[in-house]
Formats: C-alpha cells, sequence, structure tokens
C-alpha cells in the first residue's frame, strides 16, 4: 500500500523544485548575457574589419585622386579631408605633402622646440628633448647641455619617424601628439607652409598664434591653391619655410563604420618621373584612428 506522503514532505519537494526553477533561471540568464557578448564580440570584429578594408581602400582612392590631379598641374595640397561615402561606411581621405612636416634629421632645434612647444609641453622641456634629438643624429646646438652620449656611441640619422620613441624624453604620449608632423622624407631643414598644419606653422621661428590662425583662414579659401601669391604675405619674412619638391605623400584614411567603429590606414608613396611606374611606395601604417584628431591651442611663447 503506497505510503502517503506527509505535508512537510510536500512542501520540501516543492521548494526543491522551485530552487531548481531558479537555477535553471539563472543558467539561461548566464548562457543568455554570454550569447549576446559574444555577438557583440563578434558584431566589433566585423565591423573593424570592415573599417580596416575601407581605410585601406580609401588609401588607393586617394593615390588615384594624387596622380589624377598631378596629371591635370594641380601639385599643392593642403590636407583637407574629402568624404568618401559607401553604404553606412564612411572614409575622411586627406592627401597630405610630406613637405608640410619638419624633417626630424635636419630641422634645426629652433623648429624642433617650437614643434614639441607647439604640443603642450613647457619651452624648457621641449628645449631638452629637441637637443636630445640633436645629440641622436650627432648634432648640437648652442643652448643645448654637453652631449650626454657614450663615447663609443655613433650618431644615428632617423631612417624612420618611430625611431624617435628612442629619444629620451619622449614619452608615447608625446610621440603620439607630434607624430603627424614630423618626417624624414624632404630632406629639408625648411617646411612649406601651403602644406604645413597648425603645430608645425607656430613652430616657425617667428610665428604668432594670431598670424597662423589669419594664414589659415585664408588658405582655407583656396580650393585649388592659386591664391597662394596673395596670401603669400601672411608669412612675409618668417624664415625656415620653403617651397615644396612635390615628392612624397601620405594619403591618410580614416574610416568610420555604424559611426562608432574607427580605423586609420597612412599610405606613404613617393612621385617618380617615370610614366610606366609613376610612384613607389615608402610606407603602410595604421596608427591610431584619433591622432592630430585634437585641437591644439597655442602655448604661450617665452621671449
Amino acid at each position: 500500500m503506497p505510503r502517503k506522503t506527509q505535508p512537510g514532505e510536500a512542501g520540501s519537494i516543492a521548494l526543491l523544485a522551485l530552487w531548481g526553477l531558479v537555477i535553471i533561471g539563472l543558467l539561461l540568464a548566464v548562457a543568455l548575457r554570454t550569447t549576446r557578448t559574444e555577438l557583440r564580440i563578434t558584431e566589433n570584429t566585423v565591423g573593424l574589419a570592415r573599417a580596416r578594408q575601407a581605410a585601406e581602400a580609401g588609401t588607393q582612392l586617394g593615390l588615384s585622386r594624387l596622380l589624377q590631379r598631378r596629371a591635370q598641374g594641380t601639385m599643392r595640397f593642403d590636407g583637407a579631408p574629402e568624404r568618401w561615402q559607401d553604404g553606412t561606411v564612411s572614409v575622411d581621405i586627406a592627401i597630405i605633402d610630406e613637405a608640410g612636416k619638419i624633417d626630424i634629421n635636419l630641422a634645426p632645434i629652433e623648429m624642433l622646440s617650437g614643434l614639441l612647444h607647439a604640443v603642450g609641453r613647457p619651452a624648457e622641456e621641449a628645449q631638452l628633448i629637441a637637443c636630445n634629438i640633436l645629440d641622436r643624429r650627432g648634432d648640437s646646438g648652442p643652448s643645448c647641455p654637453e652631449p650626454f652620449a657614450a663615447s663609443n656611441t655613433q650618431p644615428r640619422m632617423f631612417l624612420v619617424p618611430e625611431d624617435l620613441a628612442e629619444v629620451v624624453g619622449m614619452t608615447g604620449p608625446l610621440y603620439e601628439a607630434i607624430a603627424d608632423y614630423v618626417t624624414v622624407a624632404t630632406k629639408a631643414s625648411a617646411i612649406d607652409p601651403f602644406a604645413a598644419q597648425r603645430p608645425v606653422l607656430l613652430a616657425i621661428p617667428g610665428a604668432t598664434a594670431s598670424l597662423v590662425d589669419s594664414y589659415l583662414e585664408e588658405r582655407s579659401r583656396w580650393h585649388d591653391m592659386t591664391g597662394v601669391d596673395t596670401a603669400s604675405a601672411l608669412l612675409n619674412g618668417i624664415p625656415s619655410i620653403m617651397t615644396s619638391p612635390a615628392r612624397d605623400f601620405t594619403i591618410e584614411a580614416i574610416a568610420v563604420v555604424g559611426g562608432q567603429l574607427r580605423y586609420r590606414a597612412d599610405l606613404q608613396v613617393r612621385l617618380t618621373d617615370f610614366a610606366a611606374r609613376p610612384y613607389t611606395f615608402v610606407a603602410l601604417r595604421a596608427p591610431p584612428p584619433e591622432r592630430g584628431r585634437t585641437p591644439i591651442a597655442a602655448p604661450p611663447r617665452v621671449p
């Protein structure tokens, strides 16, 4: 004869069943959360891959535009971006003349310290780091301390801009702040103001924030760069300027997918005079997308 379930036993069974349902619910919630996380990671991975492909495609489109405009006789570029839209993917493409950057192998200490000061370093610190750059390449400046390098250390020129990371005093954030404004390509101690960005212009000895901002405002109106003679008076008498040889260019492409995921690709090329091979590749880089995007306020200059 079956045993009757006592009231206490029935309550215990119901409680166990309830706890079982709670545990199952928690396991399902964890599984659901894990699935959502994995889906989000997958979406981000796919989105970043799309952004990378779009940015690299943008460099090729920029290169095509560079060669086309060269054939049309347009060889002045101020780095202003142009938007390319493909569905939910947008790519800002800029053609940047390397002559608008500071060559760290030949630039005088005034330009180097001026650039470091323009991105926010105190004047004394900027001067010391500039001295360290000169020391690395075997030069010296009248305001620099005695070279600290060991006597058996041979001077070394900078082969790529990334070599700046080896200079004493050059932190990661500081390098990121100046990376878009330095080069080893021009083989010149001066810069072309028609292709230079604001921090580089602020680095010119004698330049002031008001002069540079007025110059940039005027330059922004030159869509075809035909007004250079009119606005050249803005920089009249300022040393450390030259006319671009129009040989090396960086095509910068920043892709944005869905308004959030970003990827940047930089393609550096050197133009040639050979019709069969109008350019050669110099470098392909993938710097942080936010590099150089933060506006820089002009620091006060110490007389």
